[in-house]
């Protein structure tokens, strides 16, 4: 890119930089048109999310009223009725012009022009494309009423379109974790965000108290017990496995998110608190345990020595006591209440 001067470049490569740290999508948004805006100055500015199943749109645009109000809902509906969200949904490609995917005289014509781009003063337009890894693209677009966008233009977008790409996704993975965070994740699964130091900035109830038993304590409050975070300062960071007590806690980097961190223990054998917790007697802990190696009934009761008929007796028990329909539920039921 000959063209390119040396300030160019810096720019297109800074605008990652300019949105990282992005706490929500709307965030990110509005902190990304902002920082394209100002690299290659425009008229109006789109972002469109494409569904690419469906071609089903969710469209914004800025500033505020500079298209008519369900203007492009009318007009547009989906990706397939505007030249460059169809041409990004279909397949990767490197920054377009509105020009370079329609004729002039076909576009006048029609009324993606004549009801949207003219009443909201676009005749020109560029666009460039994002894959978030979850079925969809966004696509964000430039818009001028002068001037159409240049070589250097759709060259500095490129430059800045996969920094982009990746601040998008890592956005969107800290916010299912956000979601995650505020539900209840699924039992043996916890969840970890962190800020720029690497100090803990959220965490679901278990994932502090597993790192803690796993690993020891933290330096101080709020810090990552001092394995992981060695493990943490030096890539690639396979998962860190952890295995204590008859429990094994593995600790990964969510993909997309270098500040996000996924724990999954499993649990081999029951803990005696647990069970007392559920308020179990010997003799029921007994019949437990040996369900956890043992399938069948008549096994159980060559094990235990005792009659079919008084095993039958003992589980039907055991799983009214613990509120289950099965043995294998009830193994479950106590697992869960070890972890």
């Amino acid at each position: 890119m000959p063209w390119l001067a040396d300030t160019d470049v810096g720019a297109a490569y800074g605008l990652a930089r300019s949105i990282v740290g992005a706490r929500t999508e709307v965030e990110l948004r509005r902190r990304a048109l902002e920082a394209l805006d100002e690299l290659v100055p425009a008229d109006v500015l789109t972002w469109d999310r494409v569904e690419l199943a469906t071609g089903a749109v969710d469209h914004e645009a800025t500033p505020v009223g500079a298209e008519p109000a369900g203007a492009f809902e009318a007009v547009v509906g989906r990706a397939g009725h505007h030249p460059l969200l169809a041409a990004h949904a279909a397949r990767r490609r490197p920054a377009l012009r509105l020009s370079e995917v329609v004729e002039p005289g076909a576009l006048t014509r029609g009324e993606l022009y004549g009801d949207l781009l003219h009443v909201a003063g676009v005749e020109y337009e560029i666009a460039i494309g994002m894959r978030t890894g979850r079925g969809e693209a966004v696509v964000a677009g430039l818009g001028r009423t002068e001037r159409e966008f240049s070589e250097r233009d759709r060259d500095v977008l490129d430059i800045a379109r996969p920094g982009l790409e990746c601040a998008l996704r890592a956005t969107q993975a800290r916010g299912r974790l956000a979601r995650a965070l505020a539900d209840d994740p699924p039992p043996g699964t916890a969840v970890m965000l962190l800020d720029r130091d690497g100090e803990i900035e959220l965490a679901s109830p278990d994932a502090g108290r597993w790192l803690a038993e796993h690993f020891g304590a933290g330096d101080h409050p709020g810090w990552l017990p001092r394995p992981v975070a060695e493990w943490l300062a030096l890539p690639p960071r396979p998962p860190l496995v952890s295995e204590r007590d008859g429990r094994r806690l593995t600790v990964c980097l969510v993909p997309g998110d270098p500040h996000a961190l996924l724990l999954e223990e499993t649990v081999a054998s029951f803990r005696p608190d647990a069970l007392a917790r559920l308020g179990l007697t010997a003799r029921e802990t007994e019949v437990l345990r040996a369900v956890t190696a043992i399938e069948g009934e008549a096994e159980l009761a060559w094990e235990l020595f005792l009659s079919l008929h008084a095993v039958r007796e003992r589980l039907a028990h055991l799983q009214a006591k613990l509120e289950v329909r099965t043995a294998g539920d009830a193994v479950a039921r106590a697992l869960r209440e070890s972890l």
